[in-house]
C-alpha cells in the first residue's frame, strides 16, 4: 500500500496526528491540553492494528509511526474519516496505543471500502 510509504503524507501527517491528538485530551480532560504522540506509541499501535505486516520487514520504527500518520491524514483529506470520528475514538480509549490501533483499523477499514 503505497499510501503507508508517502513522506509527503507522513510530513503532513505528524502535525494532523497530534492536533487530534491534542484535541482529543483537550476533550477528555475538559480543559486545553497541546501533547504529540510518541513514535513509541504509534510504532505500537501499527503492531497491535496489523498493519505493520503491510510494510517492508526492517522497517524503522519511525518510519512504522510515519506509516499512521500518512494513513490518518489521508483518510481525512479524501474525507473517509471526520477529526471527530477519530478524537471520539481517542477520547475514549486507553493507553494510546491501543486508542491508535483502534483509529488505524477504522481508517483501514473505510480505505478498503473505496
Amino acid at each position: 500500500m503505497r499510501i503507508l510509504l508517502d513522506n509527503r503524507l507522513a510530513q503532513l501527517g505528524d502535525t494532523f496526528v497530534n492536533f487530534v491528538y491534542s484535541l482529543a485530551l483537550t476533550r477528555r480532560h475538559n480543559r486545553p491540553v497541546g501533547k504529540r504522540i510518541s513514535d513509541k506509541a504509534l510504532a505500537e499501535a501499527a503492531q497491535l492494528a496489523d498493519i505493520r505486516e503491510l510494510l517492508p520487514k526492517r522497517t524503522k520504527r519511525g518510519n512504522v509511526a510515519n506509516s499512521i500518520e500518512a494513513l490518518l491524514v489521508h483518510v481525512w483529506l479524501s474525507r473517509l474519516m471526520t477529526i471527530d470520528e477519530m478524537t471520539s475514538i481517542l477520547q475514549a480509549t486507553e493507553p494510546d496505543s491501543k486508542a491508535f490501533a483502534e483509529v488505524t483499523r477504522k481508517a483501514l477499514q473505510k480505505l478498503n471500502r473505496e
